[in-house]
């Protein structure tokens, strides 16, 4: 059933499609997580004629109800950038049948954590219901602010801590190889080199925000790769030195001063709280961080404080015993 009716719509889009104007004012769709909104805005400032939206795959099910619904959407759009998603409809699509169903131009996760190795997200993945704990960094999270606290530290106790021996200890400085390994594998996964790309954003230092955050110069490349594999032309310009940053509105952590000094980088401790309703972002030290993150856990029902890796550390007497002896 859902071959037949994906086989119907892409006749309909395909026959829509050719009477389309696409010589300098294309309709674009990019879908994918929070990256998916930076893209969209790059392209548009690339493409200043041209029609481009960002479709949220957080809201893919409640807007969307069946793929049918998505993929007759979409058959205004010249060209759909997607990011995979999980996302099953109640029609049973999915996003392999989406790519068979649309002009569809796969497009990488970029996630790289080497600079922020101590970020977690705290609570049971799997609890839909309640989803992540959210802190002081929204659901971001501080892996030894954490085990502090679980621990019965004092904040002041904890901030003892955050010190070279430790992250040197914890493997905090042994993350670049398995992260870089792992961006090129989401870039062959979404048929799309990024070796080139890695290798520039480098040497421009630190080029995420979070784990899986990157900063605006990063997205701008990117925008302009997919657009090039998807034929689409464009003039390009020092779009770095104007494009507004769509990401650093939702956090920033920043990477810690030894893990910096390791990448010939300059590090800080000061956070940047996300954006809210009621104020703009703002920055916090590390022991305000702390701070509001005790407050948090403490306000938290005690099986929501879960991490594996803090449960990790906690689980191995020899490392639970250096980081409290570290810190007495």
């Amino acid at each position: 059933m859902i071959s037949s009716l994906l086989l119907t719509l892409q006749r309909r889009l395909l026959a829509r499609a050719s009477g389309r104007r696409t010589g300098g004012s294309p309709r674009i769709a990019v879908i994918g997580n929070c990256q998916a909104t930076a893209l969209a805005a790059a392209m548009d400032l690339l493409l200043p004629k041209a029609d481009v939206r960002a479709i949220s795959v957080y809201r893919l099910a409640q807007r969307y109800p069946s793929l049918s619904d998505l993929v007759a959407d979409l058959a205004g759009s010249d060209v759909v950038f997607a990011t995979a998603f999980a996302t099953r409809f109640r029609d049973g699509g999915t996003f392999e049948d989406l790519r068979a169903a649309v002009p569809l131009v796969a497009v990488p996760t970029l996630v790289f954590p080497a600079f922020h190795p101590d970020l977690v997200y705290v609570g049971d993945p799997t609890d839909a219901a309640r989803g992540f704990l959210r802190g002081p960094i929204g659901t971001y999270h501080s892996a030894l602010a954490l085990f502090g606290y679980l621990e019965g530290f004092d904040e002041r106790r904890t901030a003892r801590l955050f010190t070279a021996d430790i992250y040197r200890r914890l493997g905090y400085l042994d993350l670049w190889q398995a992260s870089a390994d792992t961006l090129l594998k989401l870039g062959r996964d979404a048929q799309y080199d990024l070796a080139e790309e890695l290798l520039r954003w480098t040497r421009r230092g630190p080029f995420m925000h979070t784990i899986n955050h990157p900063k605006m110069f990063a997205v701008n490349d990117l925008a302009r790769g997919l657009l090039r594999k998807a034929g689409i032309p464009f003039a390009d310009c020092d779009l770095d030195s104007y494009a507004p940053d769509e990401i650093v509105k939702l956090g920033s952590w920043p990477v810690y001063p030894p893990i910096a000094e390791q990448y010939g980088a300059a590090g800080s401790e000061v956070f940047l709280a996300p954006a809210t309703k009621r104020s703009p972002p703002r920055t916090m030290g590390l022991a305000e961080l702390l701070r509001d993150s005790f407050a948090a856990y403490g306000a938290a029902a005690p099986d929501r404080l879960v991490n594996d890796r803090v449960a990790l550390w906690r689980g191995a007497e020899e490392i639970r015993g250096e980081l409290a002896r570290a810190t007495a």
